[in-house]
């Protein structure tokens, strides 16, 4: 795991923004997101890229189109349209509001390591943080299952409270046995919420 407790290198600039092109300008973030649908080309991934200032670029495929692989871009996200929020959500690094972090660099290694990742998530609103984080787990795994070939994970926590060590033990000890990847080639972090109890 890696931690983050200090919060002065932080600035108003996102770490990843959704770009469309039909916006107006580009606002500055360090991983430039877009929707692989809506028709980018090579030519307007690099302007893209100049305006925004994007470290790199990631795709987010939300249909079954095919894609022509770019070496403009980092890799591509599937995920459900219903999603991209939250995917912009898990990248947005510098959002992370709790002790366990991650930072852009991590992300951009995860993407060094493989182009093609997809989106999953486990939600379970409960009576209480013990119960939920059980039920969240265990949705979690049994997605993962299904994905016995993952080499790396990005694991985002998200509650109305900061993860207690006992929390983050179950959960860590509920991946390692469910898939055969390395310590080291799971990521973890965590933000607060505002959704009572929910914990995703």
């Amino acid at each position: 795991m890696k931690y983050q407790i200090d919060d002065s290198y932080r600035d108003d600039i996102p770490s990843a923004v959704l770009y469309r092109q039909t916006m107006d300008h580009y606002p500055k973030s360090a991983i430039g997101c877009f929707i692989i649908s809506d028709a980018w080309d090579e030519e307007a991934l690099i302007e893209l890229k100049e305006k925004s200032e994007a470290w790199f670029l990631v795709g987010l495929q939300i249909d079954d189109s095919e894609f022509k692989r770019l070496d403009i871009i980092e890799g591509v996200i599937r995920c459900q349209p219903n999603e991209v929020d939250n995917v912009i959500r898990i990248l947005d690094v510098n959002s992370a509001s709790t002790i366990i972090g991650i930072d852009v660099v991590d992300i951009k290694s995860l993407f060094e390591y493989g182009n093609s990742f997809q989106f999953i998530q486990a939600s379970a609103p409960g009576e209480s943080i013990s119960k939920s984080v059980k039920a969240a787990a265990q949705q979690l795994v049994s997605q993962l299952i299904k994905a016995r070939n993952a080499k790396r994970l990005l694991v985002t926590i998200e509650s109305i409270e900061s993860p207690s060590l006992d929390t983050l033990s179950y959960i860590t000890e509920a991946i390692k046995n469910s898939l055969s990847i390395n310590d080291e080639f799971i990521y973890y972090s965590s933000r607060i919420t505002d959704e009572p109890d929910c914990f995703v």
